[in-house]
């Protein structure tokens, strides 16, 4: 029983260190947008969805394209940052947390649901301002699919 819960601690510990490893070494993104996307990353590091904190930096991002001062497509890589790779950090982090990892009789884990209702929200929200930076979505999402863990996918 010690053994589990140890080991537990000690996946719920990597997975959050790796996390923040990879967000202090976003490629591309200006002190601009680094702060406001430090802070969507500690809340994704707590497996909670960070839309307020993607929320500040699509809208600092949108702001700099409609002003025309958008510098190396920083706008565009900060939106992106969010809308994948803040997504991908609370879907693999939450799934760690509770029981949300366990096998339900239909063979999906118990957390699909709420996972299923934040990946709807953080699409119609973050997503909805896509065509601001002339991305495709759908090549964003396939990069969400791709980053999943084998459990997070499950639910797709």
């Amino acid at each position: 029983m010690k053994i589990n819960l140890l080991l537990s601690v000690l996946v719920s510990l990597l997975v959050t260190g790796c996390g923040e490893s990879n967000s202090a070494s976003q490629p591309g993104l200006s002190k601009l947008y680094q702060e406001h996307f430090k802070e969507a990353w500690v809340v994704s590091n707590q497996g909670k969805l960070p839309l307020n904190e993607c929320a500040r930096v699509v809208g600092t991002a949108v702001g700099m394209v409609m002003a025309n001062r958008d510098e190396n497509n920083q706008a565009q890589q900060a939106y992106e940052a969010c809308y994948v790779d803040a997504f991908v950090n609370y879907a693999n982090v939450y799934f760690t947390l509770d029981d949300n990892a366990k096998i339900e009789r239909d063979n999906t884990p118990q957390g699909c649901l709420k996972f299923a209702q934040s990946l709807r929200m953080h699409k119609s929200i973050v997503g909805g301002f896509a065509d601001k930076f002339a991305v495709d979505t759908n090549a964003l999402d396939q990069r969400i699919r791709s980053g999943l863990s084998e459990t997070a996918a499950l639910c797709l």
